[in-house]
């Protein structure tokens, strides 16, 4: 069993505490702390269910036969950690201006969006939703793809936090599928 305690509790006017129940070692303090990052990075692990399930719709695929239910969220499985890559392009930074870490914001929000979306998939998103300032010649930021991405998916941002609903995400990266699968029918000589 592990006890640990907040120092200060910036929100609470009492710190918070956990109890760990585990079967990992704990004779050092190093491997007592190995256990707690395990345990902090279970929210992640969450947010990636509901980007398998919600966001890429695992639960929603009804087939007969197992073995097709199976490679089906195996596939779902890889474009669910997509979807948490690009969430979290928002979502980190959304905690770390709450936490008064302005420069590190900044750095991960302007950050070019390609690494995560191919030049013509950025160039694509960019005919819908200009980004402000910018030029066209490199690409965008990843804070304006994803907005992007989530504005095509019909996110509104109506509670004005900037984060898009897993379905909302789910629903703009669906909309980039037949722009894909045309583009390799056109690659592999096909016609439309």
């Amino acid at each position: 069993m592990i006890y640990a305690q907040e120092k200060i509790s910036a929100t609470a006017t009492e710190p918070l505490r956990w109890v760990f129940l585990t079967t990992e070692p704990i004779e050092t303090l190093k491997k007592v702390l190995h256990v707690i990052d395990i345990y902090a990075a279970r929210w992640r692990v969450e947010d990636f269910h509901k980007a398998w399930k919600t966001g890429a719709g695992a639960e929603r695929q009804r087939m007969t036969e197992p073995q097709n239910l199976e490679r089906a969220v195996s596939i779902l499985a890889f474009i669910g950690v997509r979807l948490l890559q690009l969430r979290e392009t928002i979502t980190l930074p959304y905690y770390l201006r709450k936490k008064g870490l302005i420069d590190e914001t900044l750095d991960m929000e302007n950050q070019s969006c390609d690494t995560g979306f191919d030049k013509d998939e950025w160039k694509l998103l960019s005919r819908h939703y200009k980004p402000r300032g910018h030029k066209g010649k490199s690409a965008p930021s990843m804070r304006w793809a994803y907005l992007s991405l989530a504005k095509l998916g019909g996110f509104t941002n109506t509670k004005g936090t900037g984060i898009a609903s897993w379905s909302r995400i789910w629903e703009g990266w669906d909309q980039f599928a037949g722009y894909r699968a045309a583009k390799e029918m056109l690659a592999a000589g096909e016609e439309l």
